[in-house]
C-alpha cells in the first residue's frame, strides 16, 4: 500500500476503540493557530532534562504567564520533546511573544533555567500551524483533558499537489463512517517552520484505543473498496513525499494547563506544590584522614 493507506488509515482506525470513552468529555475546540516547539534531547539526558523541565510549569503559574502549554514526551523515535501552544489568530501569538514578566528577578529565573535546560538538548524547531476543520473529523468528541497519549502524522506533500489531500482525507473519512467508526482527529496546515505540509493530530485516553482498533483494518480495506483503494493509492504516490507517523506520551509535570483541564482530571493534572530548585546546604567538611 501506498504511504497514506499505510499510515493516516491504519493510525485513526486504529483508535475506533476511544469513542465510548469520549462520549461524556467536555468540548475543548482546536485552536485556530498552533505553536509547536520541538526539542531534542540528548542520548541518555532524559533525566536531568526531566528534573529542569518540571521545574518550568511552577515558575509559569508564579508568574501568572497567559500562554497554556501541553507537553509531551517520544514513545518512538529519538530522545524528543513537543509543547504545544494554541491561539485563536497569529495577532494573539504575537501578543504572546511580546509578553514579559516585567520583573528582572523573574526574566534571572527564567534564563537560569534555560541555561540548565540548554545542557541537555541539541536541538529547538519551532513550527507554526493553521486549523483545518473541513479536513478534520468528530473533533467534538475527543475528550482533551484525558488524552493522556497522542498520534501525530505529519504528511509532507510534493510541490504543486498539495490540493490532493483534501481527496484522499475524503476518501479515508467515507470508508471510515461506513463502518461505524467516527474517530476524531483534528488537521493542520503548515504556515511557518514546515512547508507544503499537513499535521493531524489524533488524542487517545489510553494506548488500549490502538489495541481495540486493530481489528478494523480489514473492515475499512472493504469499505473503501477496490476502485478507492486504487484511488487512494495513485494519489498517495503522486503527491505524498514522505510521512512521519510518531507516538507521544503527555506528561503532566512539564505541562501548563487550562483550570478547566485540571478540574476535569484533578489527579493528573493538579499541579504539584511549587518545587524550583533548591541548592542543599553544603555538607560539613569532613575532617582530613591522619597521615
Amino acid at each position: 500500500m501506498k504511504k497514506w493507506h499505510r499510515s493516516l488509515a491504519g493510525l485513526c482506525l486504529a483508535l475506533a476503540g476511544s469513542l465510548a470513552a469520549h462520549a461524556q468529555a467536555p468540548v475543548v475546540p482546536p485552536p485556530n493557530i498552533l505553536n509547536i516547539e520541538t526539542i531534542n534531547i540528548k542520548v541518555y539526558e532524559d533525566g536531568p532534562y526531566d528534573r529542569v523541565a518540571s521545574e518550568y510549569p511552577a515558575l509559569s503559574q508564579q508568574l501568572k504567564d497567559p500562554t497554556h502549554v501541553l507537553a509531551m514526551e517520544a514513545l518512538s523515535g529519538s530522545p524528543r520533546a513537543i509543547y504545544l501552544s494554541g491561539f485563536d489568530s497569529l495577532e494573539a501569538l504575537q501578543k504572546n511573544e511580546e509578553w514579559l514578566p516585567g520583573d528582572p528577578a523573574a526574566d534571572a529565573k527564567l534564563e537560569a533555567l534555560d541555561a540548565r535546560q540548554a545542557a541537555h538538548i541539541s536541538e529547538v524547531h519551532h513550527t507554526i500551524w493553521h486549523y483545518r476543520p473541513d479536513l478534520s473529523n468528530n473533533v467534538a468528541a475527543a475528550d482533551i483533558p484525558h488524552s493522556h497519549y497522542w498520534e501525530t502524522v505529519v504528511f509532507h506533500m510534493r510541490p504543486g499537489h498539495v490540493a490532493q489531500f483534501d481527496e484522499l482525507t475524503k476518501l479515508y473519512r467515507d470508508a471510515n463512517l461506513k463502518i461505524g467508526q467516527n474517530v476524531p482527529w483534528a488537521t493542520y496546515e503548515g504556515l511557518a517552520g514546515v512547508t507544503d505540509a499537513y499535521l493531524v493530530l489524533v488524542p487517545m485516553t489510553s494506548l488500549k484505543d490502538l489495541d481495540t482498533g486493530l481489528a478494523h483494518r480489514r473492515d475499512f480495506g472493504a469499505a473503501l473498496g477496490e476502485e478507492g483503494g486504487v484511488r487512494m493509492s495513485k494519489l498517495s504516490g503522486e503527491s505524498v513525499a514522505s510521512v512521519e507517523d510518531n507516538l507521544w506520551m503527555v506528561n503532566p509535570e512539564w505541562s501548563y494547563v487550562e483550570k478547566s483541564w485540571i478540574e476535569a482530571d484533578p489527579k493528573y493534572w493538579a499541579p504539584p506544590e511549587p518545587r524550583l530548585q533548591k541548592r542543599a546546604p553544603k555538607p560539613a567538611a569532613e575532617a582530613a584522614p591522619a597521615h
